[in-house]
C-alpha cells in the first residue's frame, strides 16, 4: 500500500482514521480527479488502530458491546441525497453489508460495525487514482512542528512526529480527526480504585472482584456497555418467564453496582423499530432556512429566536401522532388543531392553552420537563422506595417505547433527530456564534437524553438486573466523595449520596466513571493536542462573557484552529466527532467532509 518512489508531491495528512477520518479519505479520493488531476499527491494516515475502524470500532472487542443505532440507519457511503460538490459514492448500509447477525431485531455488534468500516476503507483506497500515494502509519502523532523548506518562511510545511521508531515526515495540510479525546483523570487515593471516565474498558472491568460493591457514576450508554460486560460477560444469563418478563439468572461473579447520575434515571430505550421503516421527513417549522432567518436578526440569541421553533416542532410531531393514532384521546379534529397550532407557533402560553382544550388528559400532553427529569423534586423515605419507583418507571418507559401505542414516542424521537440535525447543520456551517452554540448544546441535552438510548432489549435487561438486586439506583444529583467507611474509620471509601433519599449512603472501594469525559482542553490526554495547547497553537473557545466552553477555538465553518494570538492556522483543520450519517438524509456529516476535502485539494 505504501510506495515511496516517484516524483515529489504535495502531502496531506489525516491524524485519526476512524469513521470521520475514513470518510475524509473517501471524499479526498473522490474529488482528486476533478480538482487535482493527475498531479502526484501523498496522503498520510496516522492512527495506532486499524484504519476504518479506529479505536472505538476495533474488531477485537467483545461481541456483547452493541451499537445503539439500527444497522439499516448507518452508512459511510454518500448517496445521491447528499448536496455536495463532489461525486456521490452509493453503497450498502451496515445492515445491507453484514446481512447478519443482528441483535434485538436490527442492532450490530460494534466489532461487526468495525468490519464494515474496514471494508469501506479497503474498498475506497484500493480504487484510488494512480496519482495518489497512500502511507498508513500505525502509530500515534505526538507533535506537529513547523519547519522552513528550501529557505522559505517558517511554517510553510509541518513535520509530523510519531511515537514509533519511524522518522517524522512532512505535510502541507494536516487534519486532526481523533474523535472524542481522552482526558487525564486524577488518580484514586491509596486503597481505592477508579475506572474511567471513557468507553467501557474490558480489562479494567475484569479486575473488579466478584461480589464487590462498586459506585457507578453515569447511567448512559457507557453504563449499558459496562453492565453487559459485568453480567453476561461473567456468565450470567437472561431468561423469559412464562408471562413474558425478562429475569436475570446470576453467575455469582457479578459485582453489586450502586449507580446514579445527574438525572438519576437511565436513558430511555430507542423505540421499537417498525417492520417497514419510513423515509425521514424534513422539519415543518424548525427548518434550517427559518432558523438562519431568525439568527440574522440584530441581537439574535439561540434561546429567544431558535429554541421556540424547536419546541414548536417537537410539539407538532407529538400531537400529530396522537391525533392519528389515538383520536379517542382528543376532542377536536386534527385539521382544526393543526391550523391553530401553525398560527400560534412560538407563543408558548397560547400553545399550552390549545393543547389543554384539544387533549383533556394531562398525561397525553407533551411535557418535556417531565420527560427529561422524571425524578426532579421527588423525595423517598428510603432506598427501597426509590428502587420501587424506578423499576416501575423503567417498565412503563419500556412499554411506551415498544408497545402498541409507541407511535407517539417514536414521532417525538424522530422530531428530536430532525431538529438535532438542523442544529448541527447551523453549528457546522458557522451560523451559531460561540455563545449561541454553548446555549444550543445546553438546551439540546434533552434531545440526547430522549433520543440516544440503547436498544430496547438492553433497557429490559437493565430492569431485570435491578429486580435481581445487581443494580441499585442511588438517585438524582448524585454526589460522590472520598471519605472513610462509616463502619471503620481506617478504611477509605467512595461514598455516593443523593438528596432524593436523605440519610442514605452507599460505600465502595471502586468508583466506575461510566461516562465519556466532558470536553476539557486543560485535561486532554492526547499528546499531540497537549503539545499544541502548551505552545498556544490551540486555545479554548469562550462565550461572549468569557466563560470557557470546553471546545477548541476554530475559525468557523472552515474549521481552522485559532491560536492564542488570534492567528488562524489555515493549513490545519480540526473535525470533531459526529454520529453516523443515515442514508437518504443529505447528512451534514457528508456535506462537511466533502467541503473540507475540496478545500484541502484546492490548497494543495
Amino acid at each position: 500500500m505504501n510506495d515511496r518512489t516517484g516524483p515529489a508531491a504535495r502531502s496531506l495528512c489525516i491524524i485519526g482514521c476512524g469513521p470521520r477520518g475514513t470518510s475524509l479519505v473517501e471524499r479526498i479520493l473522490a474529488n482528486v480527479p476533478a480538482l487535482y488531476g493527475d498531479r502526484p499527491l501523498d496522503l498520510h494516515l496516522v492512527d495506532p488502530y486499524p484504519p476504518g475502524a479506529g479505536r472505538t470500532w476495533r474488531t477485537d472487542q467483545p461481541g456483547l458491546l452493541w451499537m445503539n443505532s439500527a444497522a439499516e440507519h448507518v452508512t459511510l457511503y454518500p448517496d445521491a441525497s447528499v448536496s455536495c460538490a463532489g461525486p456521490p459514492r452509493p453503497g450498502p448500509t451496515t445492515a445491507d453489508w453484514l446481512t447478519g447477525p443482528l441483535h434485538d431485531g436490527g442492532y450490530a455488534a460494534r466489532r461487526d460495525q468495525g468490519r464494515y468500516l474496514r471494508h469501506f476503507f479497503e474498498t475506497v483506497t484500493a480504487g484510488r487514482p494512480s496519482s495518489v500515494r497512500l502511507y498508513v502509519h500505525r502509530a500515534r502523532a505526538i507533535d506537529l512542528r513547523r519547519t522552513p523548506v528550501n529557505g522559505a518562511t517558517a511554517g510553510t510545511r509541518q513535520q509530523v512526529v510519531l511515537d514509533s521508531a519511524e522518522p517524522p515526515f512532512l505535510a502541507d495540510r494536516v487534519v486532526l480527526a481523533q474523535g472524542h479525546p481522552d482526558v487525564r483523570t486524577e488518580p484514586a487515593p491509596p486503597g481505592l480504585t477508579r475506572i474511567g471516565p471513557g468507553p467501557a474498558d474490558p480489562a479494567a472491568l475484569a479486575a473488579i472482584p466478584p461480589g464487590a460493591p462498586v459506585v457507578v457514576r453515569g447511567l448512559g450508554l457507557v453504563f449499558i456497555d459496562c453492565l453487559a460486560l459485568l453480567t453476561e460477560g461473567r456468565g450470567g444469563r437472561f431468561d423469559r418467564t412464562p408471562d413474558g418478563r425478562l429475569r436475570y439468572l446470576p453467575s455469582g461473579r457479578e459485582p453489586r453496582l450502586y449507580a446514579g447520575s445527574r438525572r438519576g434515571v437511565p436513558l430511555p430505550p430507542k423505540p421499537a423499530r417498525a417492520a417497514a421503516p419510513s423515509r425521514p421527513t424534513p422539519p415543518r417549522f424548525a427548518t434550517a432556512d427559518a432558523c438562519r432567518a431568525r439568527l440574522s436578526r440584530p441581537g439574535a440569541t439561540f434561546g429567544r429566536d431558535i429554541w421556540p421553533l424547536v419546541l414548536a416542532e417537537l410539539g407538532w410531531c407529538h400531537y400529530r401522532a396522537l391525533f392519528a393514532g389515538r383520536p379517542d384521546r382528543t376532542r377536536m379534529t386534527w385539521d382544526d388543531f393543526d391550523a391553530q397550532y401553525a398560527l400560534l407557533l412560538t407563543d408558548a402560553d397560547r400553545l399550552a392553552k390549545l393543547a389543554r382544550e384539544a387533549v383533556p388528559d394531562p398525561a397525553d400532553r407533551l411535557d418535556l420537563d417531565r420527560l427529561s427529569a422524571p425524578l426532579a423534586g421527588r423525595r423517598f423515605p428510603d432506598t427501597d422506595g426509590l428502587q420501587r419507583w424506578l423499576r416501575t418507571h423503567l417498565a412503563e418507559t419500556h412499554h411506551h417505547r415498544t408497545g402498541p401505542a409507541r407511535a407517539v414516542t417514536t414521532a417525538l424521537v424522530d422530531g428530536l433527530q430532525r431538529t438535532g440535525a438542523v442544529i448541527e447543520d447551523l453549528w457546522r456551517s458557522g451560523d451559531l456564534a460561540g455563545d449561541q452554540l454553548a446555549d444550543a448544546l445546553s438546551r439540546f441535552a434533552l434531545g440526547t437524553y430522549l433520543s440516544s438510548g440503547p436498544p430496547p432489549l438492553r433497557a429490559e435487561q437493565l430492569l431485570a438486573l435491578a429486580e435481581a438486586g445487581v443494580v441499585v439506583f442511588v438517585g438524582p444529583e448524585m454526589r460522590v466523595e472520598t471519605t472513610t467507611s462509616a463502619a471503620d474509620a481506617t478504611v477509605p471509601v467512595f461514598r455516593a449520596t443523593s438528596p432524593a433519599v436523605p440519610g442514605a449512603a452507599h460505600e465502595a472501594a471502586v468508583l466506575l466513571d461510566a461516562r465519556l469525559a466532558a470536553p476539557a482542553p486543560d485535561r486532554i490526554a492526547d499528546p499531540l493536542l497537549r503539545a499544541l495547547l502548551s505552545r498556544g497553537e490551540l486555545t479554548e473557545a469562550r462565550a461572549e462573557d468569557g466563560t470557557p466552553t470546553g471546545e477548541l477555538r476554530l475559525s468557523g465553518p472552515d474549521l481552522h484552529p485559532v491560536d492564542a494570538d488570534g492567528v488562524v492556522h489555515d493549513d490545519r483543520v480540526i473535525v470533531g466527532p459526529a454520529q453516523f450519517p443515515r442514508p437518504g438524509t443529505d447528512a451534514i456529516f457528508f456535506r462537511q467532509n466533502d467541503a473540507v476535502a475540496r478545500r484541502l485539494l484546492a490548497d494543495a
